[in-house]
């Protein structure tokens, strides 16, 4: 591998404040990095609504200060509505924060300092919008490195899996509500900083209330998503994932479908980026970014394109525990994708448990237990502590479940898992959760992955049909990709539930779901003849601005408790979300800011309707003599017909409350 640390790395230049014109009169707000030299230099851009002066601080100058000193441009452009830029945020991927995108790319292509040539690059939203301007195909977009993206919104976002209702979803909705509040800095954008932030305030709406009302996968849904028509997106495209992701299905997706030229990199990480993400083994992942651009953008022939199109952590089995430093297991490699050495390997669910030899399963109905998923870890791995799941003996006791015997011989798996069953429901509507576990000869037992079914999508999420009460049908359930090693004598477990909470929102009724018949499980089985060489460089980073930390961080709680007298359980977390420290100052600028996260959630053990997820959040900005801060409320509470939102914002300034609403719609359920 080229290393680019072998270059001598250049002196950069930072401009806090770079106005951008955008088509309709308005400016955008960036950073910039210029490196100090005479050449014109390609530009790397990321653009979200995170804050690159407060909130992000940390990540852009450790990030583009590193790409800088390697001979890029480094932009950091806040959304409109959002950071220091004008205009209203109000929702995800707009069109206007398209068409904003493509005006910026021009104008940064136009510049002294550029050779015309421009790269993005982004982790979550990030990721996201790289591929939608991808497909927008402005002509000085030359390359992209999208993290922990999809390519669909609605069956591979946050927000819905397999028509189920995610708890994320919900959480990430109360926090997205609370960026459309926070205010510009006025020492970026001086005088009009209240204007505009009253502009954001007046303007201001509930984004959890907009997705609630699209149950289904419409055309709500379809914007932005670029598996719509994927010939849209040609341009060079590296994509970065990890196994802990709720988006790692939609990266393998896209390893194999973007028509243009594509690579993609799987770890054991979270929704991170791979050179700080917990577990490890953390990896260069900037160093792999600059070898992608100096390809694309600098014409530098290094080496990139001749690099097994898939490289691959393969996961070993461990005893399940919430938090590993470092995962163990090694790195493959796979030099096309789809790859010849996966074949399917098909395991029949039968009378006498997992087996390999075909057989019909007699009738066998699913207990009932809304504690299951108590033990299933989070959806999405956000980098927090303690969220992996841990043993499933009280999940799986509860569950239906079918073990293999001990594997004569180890069996790897990588990709996306396929459940076929028979089912029958005594209600309309009703979802199904599929967990495969392995199962250690100590009978402890680890989740490997994991999949959801809101049975009135069996045909599809566009127009679902409700279920005729006890007629059977033959429905699939997806199990989310994973590359995985059993061992010689541990044994397979399918596990199977008709609730999943707190990961997703039960149905409306409690159901009874039996299945028979010819059901089976298809695992993509890896039987590699080579292995690939994979290596990587060590993880690195610049140096982060200096900080000064003026009130120590929440402690970080995550609990579960059964309440046996009222049937009931809780879970409750109290801290950040992962990158919180504490009130913290950015010395260089003189702002301060902290945020705070307790969340709720709770369910009567025998009444889906008794569900209630709460989350609270407190967000501060310190400046001068100014104290801003922002609380927040949602609460989120169901019936069979309709989903019951409270939402509440307050804003204060020094004090004194300047902004308060509330919202407290129902919304029809719609068959979720």
């Amino acid at each position: 591998m080229n290393n680019s640390n072998q270059l001598q790395l250049l002196q950069v230049r930072r401009i806090e404040h770079c106005p951008i014109p955008v088509g309709d009169g308005r400016t955008v707000s960036a950073r910039l990095w210029l490196p100090d030299t005479l050449e014109k230099v390609p530009a790397i851009l990321e653009y979200i609504p995170y804050r690159k002066r407060d909130f992000y601080r940390v990540w852009d100058e450790t990030k583009y200060t590193y790409f800088a000193q390697r001979g890029y441009a480094g932009v950091r452009i806040d959304l409109a509505g959002s950071g220091d830029s004008e205009g209203i945020l109000s929702d995800e991927y707009a069109r206007q924060e398209q068409d904003d995108a493509v005006d910026a790319i021009a104008w940064l292509s136009q510049q002294p300092w550029c050779n015309g040539a421009v790269g993005m690059n982004g982790i979550s939203w990030g990721g996201f919008n790289c591929l939608q301007v991808a497909a927008r195909r402005p002509p000085a977009l030359r390359a992209i490195v999208s993290a922990c993206s999809t390519d669909d919104r609605y069956t591979d976002d946050v927000h819905y899996m397999g028509g189920c209702l995610l708890m994320d979803g919900i959480d990430w909705g109360a926090v997205f509500q609370t960026h459309l509040t926070r205010p510009p800095d006025p020492a970026v954008s001086g005088e009009r900083w209240r204007a505009m932030w009253n502009q954001r305030l007046d303007n201001m709406v509930c984004p959890l209330e907009v997705w609630l009302q699209h149950p289904h996968r419409d055309d709500y849904w379809k914007h932005g998503s670029i598996c719509e028509n994927y010939e849209q997106v040609k341009t060079p495209a590296l994509l970065v994932g990890g196994w802990l992701d709720g988006y790692k299905t939609a990266l393998m997706r896209m390893a194999a479908r973007l028509p243009g030229p594509t690579k993609c990199i799987m770890g054991p990480w979270p929704h991170a980026w791979p050179h700080i993400a917990v577990p490890g083994p953390a990896i260069g992942i900037l160093h792999e970014m600059v070898r992608w651009f100096d390809l694309w953008l600098k014409g530098i022939e290094n080496g990139v394109m001749a690099e097994p199109k898939l490289r691959a952590w393969i996961q070993d089995s461990e005893p399940p525990r919430t938090h590993y430093a470092v995962r163990k297991g090694r790195w493959i490699g796979e030099t096309t994708w789809p790859s010849p050495s996966i074949k399917e390997h098909v395991w029949h669910l039968t009378d006498r448990g997992l087996r390999e030899e075909a057989a019909l399963l007699s009738e066998t109905a699913l207990p009932y237990n809304l504690s299951v998923g108590q033990f299933g870890g989070d959806w999405e791995g956000l980098a927090m502590p303690f969220q992996l799941p841990p043993d499933q003996t009280y999940d799986d006791a509860l569950s239906l479940c079918f073990d293999s015997e001990p594997l004569e011989a180890p069996l790897e798996i990588l990709g996306g898992s396929t459940l076929k069953i028979q089912i029958r429901s005594d209600k309309p509507v009703a979802m199904i959760a599929a967990r495969l576990c392995d199962v250690r000869p100590d009978g402890s037992t680890a989740k490997v992955t994991m999949g959801l079914l809101n049975l009135t999508h069996r045909s599809g999420s566009e127009h679902p049909q409700p279920l005729m009460v006890d007629r059977w049908y033959n429905v699939e359930i997806w199990l989310k990709d994973v590359g995985y090693r059993f061992p010689k004598g541990h044994r397979l477990r399918v596990a199977l539930s008709p609730s999943y909470w707190p990961i997703a929102w039960p149905s409306p009724e409690a159901t009874s779901l039996s299945i028979r018949g010819a059901c089976q499980i298809a695992l993509p089985e890896r039987r590699p003849t080579r292995e690939s060489e994979v290596g990587f460089s060590p993880a690195e980073a610049e140096t982060p601005p200096e900080i000064t930390n003026l009130r120590p961080a929440q402690e970080f709680t995550r609990e579960t408790a059964f309440d046996l007298a009222r049937n009931t359980v809780t879970r409750r977390i109290f801290g950040g979300t992962g990158g919180s420290s504490g009130l913290r100052r950015f010395d260089e600028i003189g702002v301060a800011i902290d945020y705070r996260v307790e969340r709720e959630q709770s369910i009567k053990l025998d009444d889906p309707n008794s569900a209630v997820a709460e989350f609270r959040q407190v967000v501060e900005f310190h400046r001068d003599s100014q104290e801003i801060t922002i609380k927040a409320r949602t609460r989120l509470s169901s019936t069979e017909q309709a989903f019951i939102l409270n939402s509440d914002i307050d804003v204060m300034e020094n004090g004194e409350r300047v902004f308060s609403r509330s919202w407290n719609p129902r919304i029809p359920r719609r068959e979720v």
